[in-house]
Order: C-alpha cells, then sequence, then structure tokens
C-alpha cells in the first residue's frame, strides 16, 4: 500500500469515529463497510487490533460506554496510523 492508502484509512478512522461518538447508527452500514476495508489491510489491521481488539463497530453500538470506547481508539488508532506513515 502506499502513503496515500495508509492516510485515506486514517481518514475512514476518523470519519468512524466521528459516527460512533455521536451513536449515528444510521450511519452503521457504511460503518461495517469501511471496518472491512481496513480490516483487510494487513498494517493498519495490526494497529487497529492492537488499540481495539476484536469489537466489531455493531457489537459497539449497543451500549455507551463501549460504543465511545470504540470512538475513542478509532480515534487513536487514526492518530498513529498517520504519524507512522506522515514521516
Amino acid at each position: 500500500m502506499t502513503k496515500t492508502d495508509y492516510l485515506n484509512t486514517a481518514s475512514d478512522l476518523r470519519r468512524i469515529a466521528n459516527w460512533m461518538a455521536r451513536g449515528q447508527k444510521e450511519k452503521l452500514p457504511l460503518i461495517i463497510k469501511l471496518w472491512n476495508n481496513i480490516q483487510s489491510q494487513e498494517e493498519a489491521s495490526k494497529l487497529v487490533k492492537s488499540l481495539i481488539g476484536e469489537i466489531k463497530p455493531q457489537d459497539a453500538l449497543k451500549d455507551k460506554k463501549s460504543r465511545l470506547f470504540f470512538a475513542e481508539q478509532s480515534l487513536l488508532s487514526s492518530i498513529r496510523l498517520q504519524n507512522k506513515f506522515s514521516q
């Protein structure tokens, strides 16, 4: 993957974090699509799994605490991914 691909993935993670933090359930199909795309990228997937684990977006939306944890860790993953590949 190119540097641009990783930066686009970081942007997707920021979008996911925003929607999850706001509890926008109507965005769930798009969140799942973006999430699956991120999981298919080996390097990005390793980074995300190290922070979020095996939690799925649809499971995180079930309660506020899980949703906010997922949003926060998605944002941290985005920042780490962006810093790692923007140097």
